[in-house]
């Protein structure tokens, strides 16, 4: 890129982050959240409001409660300090000040509830001590009325009176403590006098006042404690901070509004430049369009190009193939011939040496069916029979002295030695030569290797081979396809030796309960590392120039693994390469079903 655009470039990507921050400092100015903490505050305090407005009405339920059971009063501690927890966090300091006004305001109001409960306490016991009281007298009135027959209305009047007593401390409000008090003392101090026309009556009388004046004095303590409850307005100190609150939240809405009018406005004229910006992006598509249409015609145009120099590629491969397996066919047949020469030589040589031996056996025979004749006729001449038993014997000496017979026998072993010879290396060849190449059959491995190793031997001549063929199952495979692997395999360790005499040790063994393994090790110069990636590579070789072709390992890779297994190769640089080979028991299902044409190449 030349100095001039990438000015411009920098220039433009600096005017779209400015745009964009632009945009976004406006935006962030419209979601300004601080009024909405305020907002949470003012919750808290309503909320706060309501605990209190609750709890005047729960202090107002207990002091007017009598019952056995006290009133149920939930504890609010609990939740008023959550409240103040939550309104005391991240607050300002003039805040804060006035929140913690608050709490303790509320801790007063706590401690006067407390008071509260401790004195309404007080005040039902003394109350269940007066109506007892006040019963009792009520009692003790009726049995005066059956004492006293001469002037029962004395008795009716004093169970009145205790009875007038027992219902108004029944109903006895702590609004109306003060009103109560001022209303019961007349008949407190005449219910005394009342009962003094009956000695039991009048002791009953005596205790119904003192139990029902202990009342009344907890009852106004009691009440002390109500008006000091009440008198502790919390709700209304958090009305008023929830007010000032509520001020600064309008104040801030007013704010947000007013971002919000300018990033409207902004936002409008930056719309305005983007559809202008988007109307030239459209154009500059469609000419890119146009542009992408050709360029789609002219790579079309070059992949069909590229689809037939491919095709003649592969065409080209396959051809180089072919003509490797001619050559790699050509070179084995040449070994095996110079193989089949030798027992074929010592074949002939018997052969010659049995014809050489046959006039002598067809003289004996000749004089056998001429003695034969002379003595089937019915008066044999006597000196004719006895030159010719004397010639017969004189033959039959003859080969006996020459042993004719065990060197026919001999010669004729031995001819049939060559022949077995020649038709196993016969044999061999046609199964590597055969075209049948995707036929699945169970292979035993071990009879491979030793099969393969006849085949190869013409180039094994100088090299030593160690066999540690391990107790293995047999293989579903395609045989052929298998000896080809190790053919190449055997091939390339007796290429890679370059001492005078070299080894090569061929192992198989179990690997797993569902495989089996084929090891071949030479001692070779082994394979530099850096080499060791590519050697399954197509065409790669490390072999001189005429030597090698670089198809050997990739047949045997593509064979190997469309059978389901793997190739592990290690290699020391002046020590020899070790290949295993890992074939299942049992192939894939691909292979079962037929297995593609694999081609031989030389190794």
């Amino acid at each position: 890129m030349s100095p001039r655009r990438a000015r411009k470039a920098a220039i433009l990507a600096f005017a779209a982050l400015a745009l964009l921050g632009t945009l976004a400092f406006l935006f962030a100015k419209t979601q300004a959240s601080g009024y909405k903490a305020d907002a949470g505050a003012v919750a808290l305090l309503r909320e706060l409001r309501d605990m209190d407005l609750r709890w005047d009405m729960d202090g107002m339920r207990v002091a007017n409660d009598f019952g056995a059971v006290p009133a149920a009063v939930p504890d609010r501690g609990i939740i008023i300090a959550r409240i103040f927890q939550e309104l005391e966090s991240g607050r300002p300091p003039e805040l804060a000040a006035r929140i913690r006004t608050l709490r303790a305001a509320m801790a007063e109001k706590q401690e006067a509830f407390r008071l509260l409960r401790a004195a309404h306490t007080h005040s039902v016991e003394a109350h269940g001590t007066a109506r007892e009281s006040l019963t009792a007298l009520i009692d003790q009135a009726t049995a005066a009325r059956a004492r006293d027959r001469a002037r029962p209305e004395r008795a009716g009047e004093l169970a009145t009176r205790a009875e007038q007593l027992r219902t108004a401390i029944r109903g006895a409000e702590i609004d109306s403590q003060e009103n109560l008090s001022r209303a019961l003392e007349p008949s407190l101090a005449t219910l005394g006098p009342a009962a003094a026309f009956d000695p039991p009556a009048a002791q009953a009388a005596r205790r119904a006042e003192a139990a029902t004046r202990e009342f009344l004095a907890a009852r106004s303590a009691e009440a002390l404690a109500w008006s000091k409850f009440t008198f502790l307005t919390v709700g209304a100190r958090a009305d008023l901070l929830a007010a000032s609150l509520a001020k600064s939240i309008e104040a801030a809405l007013d704010e947000k509004d007013r971002w919000r009018v300018y990033l409207f406005a902004y936002a409008t004229a930056l719309l305005i430049g983007v559809g202008h910006l988007g109307m030239r992006v459209a154009a500059t598509q469609a000419q890119l369009s146009e542009a992408n249409e050709q360029l789609e015609a002219r790579v079309a145009a070059r992949t069909r190009e590229l689809e037939e120099a491919m095709r003649r590629l592969q065409e080209s491969e396959a051809q180089l193939v072919q003509s490797e397996k001619m050559s790699s066919l050509g070179q084995l047949v040449a070994g095996v011939a110079h193989e089949i020469n030798t027992p074929l030589a010592y074949v002939k040589n018997s052969v010659a040496s049995v014809r050489d031996r046959m006039p002598e056996l067809r003289d004996a025979l000749s004089h056998s069916e001429q003695l034969l004749a002379l003595l089937r006729s019915e008066s044999p001449d006597a000196a004719e029979l006895e030159r010719v038993f004397a010639a017969l014997s004189d033959r039959l000496g003859h080969l006996a002295r020459h042993q004719v017979l065990q060197d026919l026998d001999t010669l004729t072993r031995d001819g049939l030695h060559g022949i077995e010879q020649m038709s196993e290396l016969v044999a061999n060849l046609r199964n590597f030569s055969r075209l049948d190449r995707s036929r699945v059959a169970s292979f035993n491995v071990n009879e491979g290797v030793r099969a393969t190793l006849l085949i190869a031997k013409p180039a094994l001549r100088k090299i030593d081979v160690e066999q540690h063929l391990g107790e293995i199952a047999s293989i579903t495979c395609s045989p052929s396809q298998v000896n080809q692997v190790l053919l190449n395999l055997i091939t390339n360790a007796a290429q890679a030796i370059d001492k005078p005499r070299g080894l090569i040790t061929l192992t198989t063994r179990r690997e797993g309960d569902s495989a089996i393994a084929i090891e071949v090790a030479d001692n070779g110069k082994g394979i530099a590392d850096d080499a060791m990636p590519r050697i399954f590579d197509p065409f790669y070789t490390t072999k001189e120039v005429g030597k090698g072709t670089g198809l050997g390992l990739t047949i045997a890779y593509k064979i190997v693994t469309a059978h389901g297994g793997r190739i592990d190769a290690r290699s020391v640089v002046g020590a020899g390469s070790t290949f295993t080979v890992i074939l299942p028991i049992d192939p894939p299902a691909q292979l079962a079903e037929g297995s593609p044409q694999l081609e031989k190449a030389p190794a």
